[in-house]
C-alpha cells in the first residue's frame, strides 16, 4: 500500500512547486472537470463493468478515494500547465506512456486488481484523452471559456 501514498505525495509536491502557467481560476476549474471525468470513467469501468478494483480488498478505503481524487487531476494539471500549442507530438505521447506506466505500477504493486481489463487496454484511452480530447477539443474550448477576449 506504499504505492498510492507515494504517488499522492509526489504529485501534490509537483503541482505545488511547478512554475505556474495557468491562473488559479484555470487550475480550479480544470481540477473540477478532470476530477469529474475521472470519477465518471472509474465508476463506469470499475464499478458498473467490474473491470478493475482499486485497493487490496473489495471494500473502499479513504486512500482509494484520495487516489482517484488527487492523481488524475494532478496529472491533468501538470499536462495542461506545460502544454502549449507548439508542443511536439512527443510531449503528448510522453503523457500517454507515463499514464500507462503509473497504471501498470498500480497493477504490479497489487494496488489495482484487473478483472477482465488488461492494462494495455488503457493505452487507447490515454491516446484519446491526451492526444484527441484534451488537445483538439477540451483545451481550446476550456481556455476560450476561462479566458474571455478583452
Amino acid at each position: 500500500m506504499v504505492y498510492p501514498y507515494t504517488l499522492i505525495i509526489v504529485f501534490v509536491l509537483i503541482v505545488s512547486f511547478m512554475p505556474k502557467r495557468l491562473t488559479l481560476r484555470e487550475m480550479y476549474f480544470s481540477v473540477g472537470i478532470i476530477g469529474f471525468a475521472t470519477w465518471l470513467g472509474d465508476v463506469f469501468v470499475g464499478d458498473v463493468l467490474k473491470a478493475f478494483q482499486l485497493g487490496p480488498s473489495s471494500k473502499t478505503y479513504i486512500i482509494d478515494y484520495l487516489f482517484v481524487t488527487i492523481i488524475p487531476p494532478a496529472i491533468g494539471l501538470i499536462y495542461l500547465n506545460f502544454l502549449i500549442h507548439t508542443k511536439s507530438l512527443l510531449y503528448k505521447w510522453m503523457w500517454v506512456v507515463l499514464s500507462f506506466l503509473l497504471e501498470w505500477g498500480a497493477v504490479l504493486t497489487g494496488y489495482m486488481t484487473t478483472k477482465g481489463w488488461k492494462t494495455w487496454y488503457s493505452i487507447p484511452v490515454f491516446v484519446l484523452v491526451f492526444l484527441v480530447l484534451v488537445f483538439l477539443v477540451f483545451l481550446p474550448l476550456h481556455l476560450k471559456i476561462l479566458r474571455p477576449e478583452k
